[in-house]
């Protein structure tokens, strides 16, 4: 099984392009050396392939711990692991180590220097924990990591979209939710990740219509995305058009093949 993220298109566990190069900046400007840098990023993309089986993933991403990398390697390699052990449903070890990586400012950057970590890195640790708390049915410690991401990043659509997903992986507080992400949409408009988090409460709520058009947005500005078709073609079948539920299902399990068993760890289910 790999590495599957609670919402439509996997942002944290498995990592962005753009935090990716975060990562690389980070192991050249703590004194890595240029070679060692390519190499670690090597592993760091192979720590990162949601292709690979997971027990090849962990080996990669554990050589990659305390190897110079720097702060926000360190988090966002700890952030990838306690992804693929939360996809296994081993809860426990999945919330240490993203307790290990939101605490990194607090025990380990004595190691670079007094080199800070990204609030980037930071926040894709606490909305990775979130997530965990919230499926595991730890309701208040899910919200209070959200807290922690309004600290970091106090007015961005992010933080709001995040607020407005964990409600909905809970299926709780949906009017506040949808109150998020309309927060959220004020900020970034066109944002794909406030899109899905949208279209998750609308579908939570049955409103199927607005959850499709959400859906339908998030696919014509982000391309074939495997969670949106998913969840479009969820909808397709419950209003009774099968035919093209069934070939958007397909589609997004050609293009990530565990994909319904991260919709089902939500309860949703073709």
């Amino acid at each position: 099984m790999t590495v599957r993220y609670l919402c439509a298109e996997p942002r944290v566990a498995i990592l962005s392009m753009a935090l990716r190069a975060l990562v690389l900046a980070a192991m050249l400007a703590t004194g890595a050396s240029t070679a060692w840098s390519q190499v670690g990023f090597d592993y760091w993309g192979r720590c990162n392939n949601g292709k690979l089986a997971d027990d090849k993933r962990i080996g990669y991403c554990s050589r990659l711990l305390y190897n110079g990398g720097g702060p926000n390697s360190e988090i966002a390699v700890l952030t990838i692991l306690g992804g693929i052990y939360r996809d296994e449903h081993q809860y426990a070890k999945a919330i240490e180590l993203f307790s290990r990586a939101v605490k990194y400012e607090e025990l380990g950057v004595s190691r670079y220097d007094h080199a800070l970590p990204s609030p980037d890195a930071l926040i894709a640790a606490f909305e990775a924990r979130s997530e965990t708390y919230a499926l595991n049915g730890q309701h208040d410690l899910a919200l209070a990591d959200t807290a922690e991401i309004f600290k970091l990043a106090p007015d961005r659509a992010a933080s709001y979209a995040v607020r407005c997903r964990i409600r909905a992986v809970m299926k709780a507080e949906l009017a506040d939710a949808l109150a998020d992400c309309d927060q959220a949409a004020k900020r970034e408009p066109r944002s794909v990740e406030v899109l899905d988090a949208a279209g998750l409460v609308q579908f939570r709520l049955g409103h199927l219509k607005e959850a499709a058009a959400d859906y339908d947005e998030a696919l014509h500005l982000g391309g074939k995305l495997p969670g949106a078709l998913f969840m479009r073609g969820i909808i397709e079948q419950r209003n009774g058009n099968a035919a093209a539920g069934t070939a958007d299902v397909a589609e997004a399990k050609e293009q990530e093949p565990s994909i319904a068993g991260r919709f089902a760890d939500l309860g949703i289910v073709p």
